[in-house]
């Protein structure tokens, strides 16, 4: 593969070759600091920018033209990593190679740039039935996130960090918050968008002269990026002792949740330490410390995982239970943690893991995207690129993930107790 950067006034390009594939994917990312009252309103726009336009007045407009460039796809969605907002619009293409029209690459590259610069926006509002098409389709999405336990749970704990902590930020909001964005705010909201840094990046079997060329012929943004950003790492406050909450819900089981803070990682660690630390923990499936624990051994739980949140410099395990065994699932997650820190797992089991790994970052690069996604934490966060990572991983060793144990300190226990009284495990 070979990459190449090219920068100017108001982005930077970073582009890609390689002939592996057949399809091509461009993304432009928009990054900004992660604000409460941003986030949903971004999550808004990015759905209905990749909605409508001025030139496309509809979505089935979008899907025709996305159509006849050959089954092209394109759409936008808004991330939170640490305390960035991410904004995205995502575009897959057949590589013009395949192509018997000399026009078809300036054709779909254009598109996207269609779509983010010229929104469907009258009298410094975006236009009312489109609008209202989107808020729909966010206030169901809102209302399936609110049936699903582990989602609530969670989205609950993390509120209790700290209010002012972007850990707690969702991007897909409350419906109070849905509620307070008009055709006019989400309007305003476009415009800081657009002041926001933009980086774009492109992979595939193309010139790279010829695509920067295009792009830049259309996506004439007028603002210079200035803006410095924050550290992606967000540090939550480290809590001298646990912190218990417990909340009433209308679900039946009972969902634990527990957030521990990661302290003074080195950068291996983050990289791919932790992940073996939390792989072997809870993360791994069902040969795991918390799963033979609490499920296998013990018959306690319906299910159980732990989660490392890299950005957030967070570990968390979710478990779901009867609301008469949260006790003793603590004590059993206390005895898992003690394990880890013992070294009480077997060098097959390390192997297993690296096993696994190298052959998810193997499959990731069987597809642009995968290959693409990595690059672009190359470029914001030093991630080293999938072959060096594989390499990192061979050379881990059981010490190193025991010494993983010290840096993991107690934050949160949080318990949405459910209605049943006498539930089956």
């Amino acid at each position: 593969m070979e990459y190449k950067k090219f920068e100017y006034p108001s982005f930077n390009l970073y582009m890609v070759k390689t002939n592996k594939f057949k399809t091509c994917q461009m993304e432009i990312i928009f990054r900004g600091e992660a604000q409460r009252e941003d986030a949903m309103v971004k999550t808004f726009l990015a759905d209905i920018m990749s909605d409508c336009s001025e030139k496309y007045s509809t979505r089935k407009d979008v899907a025709r033209t996305l159509e006849e460039l050959y089954q092209a796809s394109f759409y936008g969605l808004t991330n939170k990593t640490g305390n960035i907002l991410l904004t995205s619009f995502v575009l897959n293409f057949l590589n013009p190679k395949f192509v018997n029209d000399k026009k078809y690459l300036e054709n779909v590259l254009s598109l996207p740039f269609e779509m983010i610069l010229h929104p469907a926006i009258t009298a410094q509002e975006f236009d009312i039935r489109n609008f209202n098409i989107v808020k729909n389709r966010l206030y169901d999405e809102i209302l399936s996130v609110n049936e699903n336990i582990n989602q609530v749970s969670l989205k609950k704990a993390l509120a209790k960090l700290d209010s002012d902590s972007p850990s707690s930020y969702g991007v897909l909001g409350t419906l109070k918050e849905l509620e307070k964005i008009t055709p006019k705010t989400l309007a305003l909201s476009y415009q800081n968008l657009l002041e926001s840094n933009c980086d774009i990046f492109v992979i595939g079997d193309l010139d790279m002269d010829i695509v920067a060329n295009i792009i830049f012929k259309y996506f004439k943004n007028p603002i210079v990026k200035t803006k410095d950003l924050p550290s992606l790492y967000v540090n939550n406050q480290i809590m001298k002792r646990l912190k218990t909450f417990q909340e009433e819900s209308k679900f039946l089981e009972t969902n634990l949740v527990n957030v521990y803070n990661i302290t003074d990682l080195t950068i291996k660690e983050k990289t791919t330490t932790m992940y073996f630390y939390n792989y072997l923990l809870g993360g791994g499936g069902l040969n795991t410390k918390l799963y033979q624990l609490l499920r296998e051994k013990n018959s306690l739980c319906y299910g159980v995982k732990s989660v490392y949140l890299k950005y957030d410099n967070l570990l968390v395990v979710q478990t779901s239970i009867s609301k008469k065994d949260v006790k003793r699932a603590q004590r059993l997650i206390k005895q898992a943690f003690k394990e880890m820190k013992n070294g009480d797992f077997s060098e097959e089991q390390l192997n297993s893991a690296k096993e696994s790994f190298i052959f998810s970052l193997n499959l990731s690069l069987d597809n642009p995207s995968g290959i693409l996604n990595n690059y672009v934490f190359h470029i914001f966060d030093d991630l080293p690129f999938i072959e060096d990572r594989i390499k990192m991983i061979e050379d881990i060793t059981k010490e190193e993930i025991v010494a993983i144990a010290n840096k993991i300190k107690p934050n949160i226990s949080f318990v949405l107790e459910g209605e049943e009284t006498n539930g089956e495990n």
